[in-house]
């Protein structure tokens, strides 16, 4: 969960090569996976960026599906480094896997150049998939033109983590499920100190430095980046609402390192030495294991000011449109994707919610606010050019912000106009 994560590879490339191996790939023939049989059974390739345990893990599931399927044979395809670029290399040559993970913000483009193909047509009726049990927020990422082009193996929202340790020793009262901005602000800067005498801040209220996401604000003041019509929504009143909030934090209250200091040291690491007081991070972040016996560490909701909301992590295993048998193909799909609901937190279905404390016994203290995030957890309204937006945000407004280089209608006005224009608003 590193800030700027959409900032993978440039979107000119990815664009370029992509369209010059898509073409025509929906035709099956042309396909360089055989999806040749074995003992019977349909070979299949799935894609992923899992590495050391997280792949053993991973193999374990795989090989059990295989032990139970009589249709289907899987082999996993490990990319721990580099993923999207070398997707990207083989979906040119038409060798991408027949099943891949896509993070959230790929699968419009991936989707609208025919790289991946829509499952409306191969779930319908399969007893295994029920899309009602799905949270809007992540499934509704994996919409495009109104087709279903993967299904959601990991909701991960943002939560507010703590250190209640520091906070009792401070006398300071714990962040409550309904803190507002304001609160979390009285909290954050109460919480700043010089604990040394030195003349210097050594402990924060909290770390912004590019993460968490500019929707972690703009959002909860009610304002919208791009709305579900694609519309450009930044420099509107409830956006920069709540760019004030946060210009406010980093600049006028000063309840944050700087952007060097947050970055030279890392703000997880901050958090979890003590240096920093509240900290934003994924609902599935290990920080309890790391952090030990050090300090108790609590958590909540992110605070709000119009409205309840929060940003979330969110992955799909999608199909290659070059995949041979996609009826075969997708049944793995959607029996991979269920069996890493009882894997990975948090499961993005209603009714897998109770699984959490079992997936990971350290959340058992926050299991129920964690729930309650999930509820409310959604994606962008990502659009294919999704990594060029999300560069001109960091460029024009946030990195900015950051700097004390621009004021919130500067920055909101700047971004807006860049947004546009790679829209061709």
């Amino acid at each position: 969960m590193k800030k700027n994560f959409l900032k993978k590879l440039a979107a000119g490339f990815l664009t370029s090569i992509l369209l010059v191996g898509t073409a025509g790939c929906s035709n099956a023939s042309d396909s360089a996976n055989s999806n040749s049989s074995k003992n019977g059974k349909v070979e299949l390739k799935i894609g992923t960026w899992a590495g050391a345990q997280e792949l053993k893990e991973f193999q374990a599931i795989v090989d059990k599906l295989n032990k139970e399927s009589k249709d289907y044979h899987l082999t996993i395809q490990s990319i721990p480094a580099d993923y999207y670029k070398k997707i990207q290399t083989m979906a040119a040559a038409k060798q991408a896997p027949d099943l891949f993970w896509l993070s959230q913000e790929y699968i419009p483009m991936y989707a609208e150049l025919g790289v991946i193909a829509p499952l409306d047509d191969y779930i319908k009726g399969n007893p295994k998939v029920n899309l009602n049990d799905y949270f809007e927020g992540p499934l509704q990422v994996g919409k495009v033109n109104g087709k279903l082009y993967g299904l959601p193996w990991i909701n991960q929202p943002v939560m507010l983590y703590y250190n209640k340790t520091l906070f009792e020793k401070s006398g300071v009262e714990l962040p409550k499920p309904d803190w507002t901005w304001e609160d979390f602000e009285k909290a954050a800067k109460a919480l700043t100190k010089d604990t040394n005498h030195d003349g210097k801040v050594d402990q924060f209220g909290t770390v912004i430095d590019g993460w968490p996401p500019i929707a972690t604000w703009v959002w909860t003041y009610g304002g919208e980046i791009i709305d579900k019509n694609g519309k450009v929504r930044i420099d509107e009143p409830e956006a920069i609402e709540g760019i004030k909030m946060l210009n406010k934090l980093i600049n006028v209250d000063k309840v944050t390192p700087t952007k060097t200091q947050a970055q030279n040291t890392g703000g997880p690491e901050m958090f979890k030495t003590g240096k920093v007081a509240m900290f934003f991070g994924g609902a599935g972040d290990d920080f309890e294991k790391q952090v030990g016996n050090a300090f108790e560490i609590g958590m909540t909701k992110v605070p709000h000011a119009k409205t309840e909301a929060t940003f979330s992590w969110i992955a799909h295993t999608v199909m290659s449109n070059n995949t041979k048998n996609k009826k075969v193909a997708a049944e793995a799909l959607v029996d991979l994707t269920n069996a890493i609901h009882d894997w990975k937190i948090l499961p993005p279905t209603k009714s897998d919610l109770e699984k959490v404390e079992k997936i990971r016994p350290d959340k058992k203290y926050a299991v129920d606010i964690i729930k309650e995030s999930a509820k409310m957890a959604r994606g962008f309204n990502n659009q294919k050019q999704q990594n060029e937006l999300d560069n001109a945000i960091w460029q024009e407004l946030y990195e900015p912000i950051l700097l004390g280089k621009k004021s919130p209608e500067k920055a909101a006005k700047d971004a807006a106009e860049a947004l546009r224009k790679i829209l061709g608003q």
